[in-house]
């Protein structure tokens, strides 16, 4: 693939591997390496720019799920390496819930929930990121409604008017056309209930 290394021997190979050495591995300084500096990552919590939000959020998740496990089960792609590859990459997540953190006191629970992470790439180099969590699985697992969830995580940041603002167009910057991603998106969705 022209601009990517060699290592990789196509796309998904590209997907599945970076996930695994930044991820599994714990290369948390390749982010340097293959996310673009200021790569904006959205979910519908928020948006993050920048690889130093990415690595910060990132130690936070892993002080309260040490051994977590992001695992690659499959890749839907399009596009080429002089334009851009996206991707839509569905990943299996194992965590035991170990530390305090944004999901309350440390449990001991084990779980296991999915994601959906729809990437735009091109010269070896991630350069925007929407990713979707099961957060409602999550929650369940640990014990909680998601609605009694949600409303306990806004009162425990200061109340509606201090709270950390989900993602909004308003706050968005330009990158991934957001037809394209909400109809990636949908068929990673879809690939997830057949699971």
């Amino acid at each position: 693939m022209k601009g990517f290394s060699d290592q990789f021997k196509d796309f998904p190979d590209y997907i599945l591997g970076i996930t695994k050495e930044i991820w599994e591995d714990r290369g948390l300084a390749t982010l340097n390496h293959y996310y673009s500096k200021d790569i904006p990552v959205r979910s519908p919590g928020s948006i993050v720019f920048g690889n130093d939000g990415v690595i910060a959020a990132t130690m936070s998740t892993l002080a309260e799920f040490p051994d977590r496990r992001l695992l690659g089960e499959d890749v839907i792609w399009s596009g080429s390496p002089e334009e851009g590859m996206l991707s839509s990459h569905r990943i299996l997540t194992t965590a035991t819930h170990l530390g305090d953190g944004v999901y309350g006191k440390a449990s001991g629970k084990k779980l296991r929930y999915r994601v959906i992470a729809d990437c735009h790439a091109i010269n070896n180099q991630i350069n925007d990121e929407w990713l979707i969590r099961d957060q409602g699985a999550v929650v369940r697992q640990l014990g909680w409604d998601p609605k009694e969830y949600a409303i306990d995580l806004i009162e425990r940041e200061g109340g509606p008017g201090k709270c950390i603002k989900p993602f909004h167009p308003s706050i968005d910057k330009t990158g991934l056309d957001r037809i394209l991603v909400v109809e990636m998106i949908m068929i990673g969705v879809r690939s997830i209930l057949k699971y």
